[in-house]
């Protein structure tokens, strides 16, 4: 098996290794194990890395059956062809979209990004430009946030929050103390915020997406 092009196809999917790891729920060592040759994916492992880079077992194994003239050898010779891509609205706050379903965001342009984002996170999802040192290291201030628009969050999720007509990014956890929420800052350098059940009410705040992907301008 050719390590290259299992790192090939997954970097062309748009995935790091952690976000591999989390999706077939094994480690990052046995990914980047795969990627360097060490070992070796099981069936059902190959399978679920073909389903979610969008490409056959064979792809990923190297081998291809191309229609030769008899007496010329077979030489294997994947063909990587850059993705499709598809359209997706930059816009300048989630806010506008927040509430009547029928409001429309306020569109700066149209971008372009990988036609799995849509297969994995939906046709809904939306960029977002990041400002601000909060989410260092994780999310760099010019990173383009990949969105996906609504209220449903878990524990540890990056989420776009607005809290009194203010969007913030942070990471979002359920208090178990007073059920209110806590907002964490990846960067130390800011603390982390309680909002009690009361604040919640008091500063109208409401989820309105989930951050699923930052995508910086050197990518």
């Amino acid at each position: 098996m050719s390590e290259n092009l299992i790192k090939m196809y997954r970097k062309r999917a748009g995935y790091t290794q952690k976000e591999v790891s989390e999706a077939l729920h094994i480690t990052q060592g046995a990914v980047s194990s795969w990627e360097s040759g060490r070992w070796e994916p099981d069936q059902q492992n190959l399978k679920a890395l073909a389903d979610l880079y969008g490409v056959t077992t064979d792809m990923l194994l190297g081998r291809s059956s191309p229609i030769e003239p008899f007496g010329r050898p077979i030489v294997v010779k994947p063909e990587l062809v850059p993705e499709d891509e598809v359209m997706i609205p930059l816009v300048a706050s989630l806010r506008c979209g927040f509430g009547d379903a029928g409001e429309p965001f306020s569109v700066i342009k149209q971008i372009p990004v990988p036609k799995s984002y849509i297969a994995r996170w939906g046709k809904s999802i939306v960029a977002l430009e990041a400002v601000g040192r909060s989410m260092i290291p994780t999310i760099r201030p010019g990173d383009l946030m990949i969105c996906v628009p609504g209220e449903a969050w878990e524990d540890n999720h990056i989420v776009d929050i607005d809290i009194n007509d203010s969007d913030t990014i942070k990471r979002i956890f359920r208090n178990r103390q007073d059920g209110g929420i806590d907002l964490v800052p990846d960067n130390e350098e800011f603390e982390p915020q309680h909002l009690s059940l009361e604040d919640l009410d008091l500063y109208q705040v409401h989820v309105l997406g989930r951050v699923v992907k930052a995508i910086g301008p050197d990518l």
